[in-house]
This record gives structure tokens, sequence and C-alpha cells, in this order.
């Protein structure tokens, strides 16, 4: 067995468990984003959103073909739809079967200090949310419209993808 073929067993044994794991934060903390609730700290009004003309952000979810908790960030997106989805285009990338996307994954983690790598993988602006539970349903929407009215936006997964070309 080459190397590649070794590397590849390890990295998706890696994320396998990665995947299971419905409360990444207990594993990494320092990397995840402080969701409190009620509290009113370091959140956006949802009114808030400034120019509603302006293009749409891209936000990134790699994810894997059998990932419960994927599907269950992808049906959370499906309910922002109607009412954020002028905001927002999802940009989705297979990462267990597909060697390139599972690449590009790690180039934005790295690019973005990133350490734990899992799926559900959601990158919004320059900020990895790495899991998922309903707990995050209002840090992901109010992190979308942050990014919206961001006047610097930038990205990061677009650059990786036009420096890898």
């Amino acid at each position: 067995m080459n190397i590649l073929a070794k590397l590849l067993i390890v990295v998706g044994c890696l994320v396998l468990v990665g995947c299971g794991n419905e409360n990444i934060e207990t594993l990494d903390p320092t990397n995840q984003p402080n969701v409190s609730e009620g509290t009113g700290e370091n959140q956006t009004n949802e009114e808030e959103i400034i120019d509603e003309n302006k293009e749409a952000i891209n936000v990134y979810l790699f994810w894997g073909d059998g990932c419960h908790i994927c599907e269950n960030l992808m049906a959370y997106f499906d309910t922002l739809e109607e009412e954020y989805g002028n905001y927002y285009n999802l940009v989705k990338y297979e990462v267990w079967y597909n060697e390139e996307n599972n690449n590009l994954m790690h180039e934005v983690g790295n690019k973005l200090n990133q350490t734990y790598f899992a799926v559900p993988f959601l990158v919004i602006g320059d900020e990895v949310i790495v899991g998922y539970n309903n707990s995050k349903d209002n840090y992901i929407k109010e992190k979308i419209i942050e990014e919206y009215n961001n006047g610097e936006y930038i990205d990061v997964v677009e650059q990786i993808k036009s420096s890898l070309n």
C-alpha cells in the first residue's frame, strides 16, 4: 500500500470520528465560536441588514456523504433559505469520497489556523465552524449577516482555489 493510500485511510478515519461527535466544542474549545443564547453579548440583531442590494457572500460547507450531522446542518440551511437566501450562497463540497475536495478543506483549514478537521466543516468569511448542533443556529445566521454587512468580506476559499490553479 503506498503512502497516499495510507494517508487517505488515516484522514478518512479522523473525519469519520469527527462526524460522530455532535458537540465538537468539547474536543477543542479554543477553535469554536462562543455561542451564548439570550445574553445579547456579541449578537447581531437580525434586522441589521445594511444593504439588501449587495452581492451574496459564499458560505462553504465541507461535508461527508452519509454524515447525519451534515444532513442536519443542510436542513437548517433549508430553513434559512426563504428569509436569508439573498444574503448567501451555500457552496457544498463532499470530502469523504472526493480527494480533491478533502485537500481543499485542509488547505482552507490550514490557512485559517484550524487544527481540528471533521465534518461538517463550515466556512463563513474567515471563520471555521466544525461540527453542528442546533445550539449553533443563531450564531451561524448572525455570522452570515455580519459577513454580508462586512465591507471587507474576503472569500478565503476562492482565494485558495485561485492559487491552486
